[in-house]
């Protein structure tokens, strides 16, 4: 009788266990494993945008340190799906007179030449190839598209070809679509999962990591390789 008891709440406890295990944080795999096309297709992408200016002090820091660490040092690739929006603090004027679009950067003319850049590298360049891209440029102040282009073995005559044939102001235009209705105050500023929060965008810039493993945890109930 004794031993009978003892192996059901044996069972019971085993039971349990196992319950407690399956309601728990699932653990992503590492970096490694999920770089495989089958781990990365059945892995959640966590959309995250980035409104940022090719010229900005700030955006220079973020991107070359805060998001390449992420995506790059912990490979983060397969659990995001980013989007890069050269626009920032830009406004666009409908110029009746001239009968033209107009852009206006905040950084001055050469921000929407370089800004107009990035969009074009955006437009014929995998996200990813973009961002390494723009990574690189993001080292100088001016056009470094070539050297960066050749240091990387990307070719850019279709991101050149797509600079050349429109406007700034028509190339920017969509960007701006997607980012005025923002009414951003600083840049960059970051929109995790299509939800703008305009007073954690200070802590975001500066914990980008520590965000990212928070959100995809809190919506996929996921803990990211490399989370704390």
């Amino acid at each position: 009788m004794n031993y009978m008891l003892g192996l059901t709440i044996a069972l019971l406890t085993l039971m349990s266990i196992n319950y407690g295990s399956e309601a728990a944080t699932e653990q992503l795999p590492d970096a490694y494993d999920a770089t495989t096309t089958a781990a990365a297709a059945a892995v959640p992408k966590l959309p995250i945008a980035i409104h940022y200016e090719a010229l900005c002090p700030d955006s220079k820091y973020f991107i070359r340190r805060q998001l390449y660490y992420a995506l790059e040092e912990n490979n983060w690739w397969p659990y995001v799906d980013l989007k890069l929006l050269p626009f920032g603090k830009a406004g666009l004027y409908n110029n009746t007179e001239l009968g033209v679009l107009q852009v206006f950067c905040q950084h001055g003319e050469p921000e929407c030449e370089l800004n107009a850049v990035h969009a074009c590298i955006i437009e014929t360049h995998t996200v990813k190839n973009s961002f390494r891209l723009i990574h690189c440029m993001l080292r100088s102040y001016s056009n470094r598209i070539n050297e960066c282009a050749a240091r990387l073995q990307l070719d850019t005559g279709a991101a050149k070809q797509c600079k050349a044939a429109r406007s700034n102001a028509e190339i920017l235009m969509p960007y701006g679509q997607q980012t005025l209705p923002l009414q951003l105050s600083f840049v960059p500023s970051i929109v995790f999962d299509n939800e703008f929060e305009p007073y954690e965008q200070n802590y975001i810039r500066y914990n980008f990591d520590t965000s990212l493993c928070r959100k995809y945890e809190a919506k996929f109930n996921a803990k990211l390789p490399n989370c704390a």
